[in-house]
């Protein structure tokens, strides 16, 4: 009869295998779920793993992420991975409270104490099949802004040099001065 000794070191055993850790080495998201490779064990190839993800987020994990599976059931022919992170890429020097969603090129969004959301990116595309409305007492923008852009877009400042230089056609007596109030440059 094996001692309290043997069974629990057996018991522990057992455990250590139903939650692991591994390395991330191919994603499939092609599929309704995602499904993904990874190594655990020295040698031990998971392919073909379903990877569980929160409702409203997906991601696709770039290999030689971190992975956390279960095996349910203690069945190590059967694992789910529950978790992947990157601290090669992960948002840091955030405050307590804030929260981040980024990507391995350097964008991200943050979601600020003081009620601030901080977008870091190249080219932002907000796609909108009615309307985007913004309600604020006061829009600031540090560049140019463009109607039309993808046909004969004007800019703003463009439109005020027309503005600030056109004149109307007399009756039989050549054309009005320019406008006395000018638009004006920012």
């Amino acid at each position: 009869m094996a001692s309290v000794r043997e069974r629990a070191k057996s018991v522990a055993s057992a455990v250590q295998l139903v939650i692991g850790r591994a390395v991330l080495s191919a994603v499939n998201d092609a599929t309704k779920r995602q499904l993904v490779q990874f190594e655990a064990l020295k040698g031990e190839i998971k392919d073909g793993v379903e990877r569980m993800q929160q409702y409203g987020f997906s991601s696709v994990p770039l290999a030689g992420a971190q992975v956390l599976f279960v095996c349910l059931g203690g069945n190590r022919d059967h694992p789910v991975v529950v978790s992947v992170d990157d601290p090669r890429f992960r948002k840091s020097g955030m405050e307590p409270g804030e929260v981040a969603i980024y990507t391995d090129e350097g964008d991200y969004i943050l979601l600020k104490r003081g009620r601030t959301i901080e977008i870091e990116t190249v080219n932002l595309l907000v796609k909108c099949s009615e309307s985007a409305r913004f309600e604020t007492p006061i829009l600031e923008v540090t560049g140019e802004i463009i109607d039309h852009a993808d046909t004969d877009g004007v800019s703003m400042n463009g439109m005020r040099n027309i503005y600030d230089t056109h004149t109307h056609p007399e009756n039989n007596s050549g054309s009005t001065n320019s406008p006395n109030q000018p638009m004006g440059t920012p």
